[in-house]
């Protein structure tokens, strides 16, 4: 295995762990006035971050326009991506090397 394709394998890691930082963002976004707002504890607005359940519909449902950029829901599959990508790169970056 090359050097260029163990970097690559690497950049692929790093991708993942981006996406997925800026995943939780997008939730936190959501979510952080959901929670302020009392319409979901915390604990709860956290099963959102992976799935999309009736009780998370309903909470975006009640979100106001105050969000920044007006954004005011959240795809639980932008999470899912992302931890497969971060997964992908570090298997791929622990693979053991040829000679």
């Amino acid at each position: 295995m090359t050097s260029s394709s163990r970097a690559t394998d690497f950049i692929i890691a790093i991708a993942g762990g981006v996406f997925a930082l800026l995943a939780l963002g997008w939730w936190w976004l959501i979510f952080s006035k959901v929670v302020e707002n009392d319409y979901l504890t915390v604990g709860q607005a956290v099963t959102c971050i992976a799935g999309a359940t009736d009780l998370c519909s309903l909470a975006q449902a009640l979100c106001t326009n105050d969000h920044l950029y007006g954004i005011r829901w959240y795809a639980p599959e932008a999470f899912w991506a992302a931890a497969a990508i971060l997964v992908a790169g570090v298997l791929l970056s622990a693979r053991p090397s040829r000679a």
